[in-house]
């Protein structure tokens, strides 16, 4: 029996809203699971970011995190009050300034990937390794089609 539109549409909306609604979820549970180290939303994915990152600039930073720069500068700033994220010249840009996070930082960090994992244990209580072990490919996959798409001229805006 062929599928009609309706059907489909019916199939792919839910699916849609339940990523989005599993996504949001889960920085919720990690939001509330980093606070007490002092850490915003914002604040995390700037300094996981920068992890990954290491000596880029606040421009390269931005770019990566999907902000503005006077954003992130204002996030930057708050992380080197607490002596975690230090501004250095870059020695090939004089206009420049590299972003690294301090040895202050790496503890917090360690914190931040314990409770990471403990909320990634929690994510996956009830499934079996073979469950779970799916279920990331098919995500996987799932991301690699979305990027193929991304990356399809076809779908690049055109500028005005």
């Amino acid at each position: 029996m062929a599928e009609n539109g309706a059907d489909r549409q019916a199939q792919i909306d839910p699916i849609g809203y339940l990523i989005g609604d599993v996504s949001r979820m889960i920085r919720t549970v990690y939001d509330r699971r980093v606070e007490p180290l002092g850490l915003t939303r914002a604040q995390w994915r700037v300094m996981t970011r920068l992890n990954r990152l290491e000596s880029c600039t606040q421009t390269e930073l931005a770019t990566a995190l999907e902000i503005e720069k006077p954003t992130l500068g204002k996030l930057i700033e708050r992380l080197e009050v607490k002596g975690w994220v230090d501004r250095r010249a870059d020695p090939n840009d004089a206009r420049s300034k590299r972003l690294y996070l301090t040895p202050a930082a790496r503890p917090v960090l360690a914190d931040m990937h314990k409770e990471a994992e403990d909320v990634v244990a929690g994510i996956f209580a009830g499934l079996d390794g073979e469950e779970a072990a799916r279920l990331h490919a098919m995500l996987d996959h799932i991301k690699r089609n979305l990027s193929e798409m991304l990356d399809d001229p076809a779908l690049t805006p055109v500028e005005a």
